[in-house]
């Protein structure tokens, strides 16, 4: 499933931009919002976007001042911006969007636009951030710091790195397996899921972890996380060939 935000002050045009993306992929959760502000509120609850769709001229904050602030959480989305009456300056290209689209663009063009940012997200796919908690505080995780994630009795532990480096999480592990599998995630046994990346070795019965700690692998996931490791040192060899 593709996350994609949308800010506009024109709601037709949302809802214009919501239909060419269903036309072209079901898969797609949408955030609607009509002012800069209100995505800058919003986006602190977000675990991720995949793609922003920004109106550079709005009442308030507009597409560029929010493209900065949103940058300061979400990096790496895929921004586009959009404008019926302003074109392209070099303080819109500080934030590197991916496109630039005018509102004046004929359904046809609009469609191949879309299809073209759908394709981008497809070829890199945005790593989703993890929320945990720690010491009554909420701490945004990228998949890349954590080493696995247990259950735990009201949700789930998130390690990062090593056993003293956790934090805690409300969501089951099934939705974190759900979130992260396209990420280098497998189950090494029901009660974890590990990061394939900070495996250093790993047998039938137990795996190693980069810092030296075991975890056991049990019967009924051995398989098919063995079949994950092998292919994460395939990939891994290939990139450093």
């Amino acid at each position: 499933m593709y996350h994609i935000g949308i800010c506009d002050d024109d709601s037709v045009f949302i809802e214009y931009i919501k239909r060419l993306f269903r036309e072209a992929c079901a898969d797609i959760k949408f955030y609607e919002y009509l002012s800069g502000e209100e995505l800058i509120q919003d986006m602190r609850t977000r675990e991720k976007f995949d793609c922003l769709i920004l109106d550079v001229a709005m009442p308030g904050m507009d597409g560029n001042e929010t493209a900065r602030n949103f940058r300061k959480q979400f990096p790496d989305t895929l921004l586009v911006f959009c404008s019926g009456v302003c074109m392209p300056t070099v303080e819109s290209f500080e934030t590197t969007p991916y496109r630039y689209w005018l509102k004046q663009y004929t359904e046809e063009k609009m469609c191949r636009e879309v299809a073209g940012v759908l394709s981008k997200l497809e070829k890199s796919k945005v790593l989703p951030y993890v929320m945990g908690k720690r010491d009554n505080q909420i701490v945004k995780l990228s998949p890349k710091q954590i080493s696995y994630i247990a259950i735990a009795k009201k949700g789930s532990v998130i390690y990062c790195g090593n056993s003293e480096e956790k934090y805690t999480s409300s969501k089951k592990l099934v939705e974190f397996y759900n979130q992260l599998k396209d990420f280098g995630f497998a189950y090494a046994h029901n009660s974890y899921i590990v990061n394939l990346k900070y495996v250093a070795m790993a047998g039938a019965k137990e795996l190693e972890l980069m810092n030296g700690e075991k975890l056991t692998i049990s019967r009924s996931r051995a398989k098919e996380f063995l079949e994950a490791f092998a292919m994460e040192l395939a990939t891994k060899y290939e990139e450093d060939k």
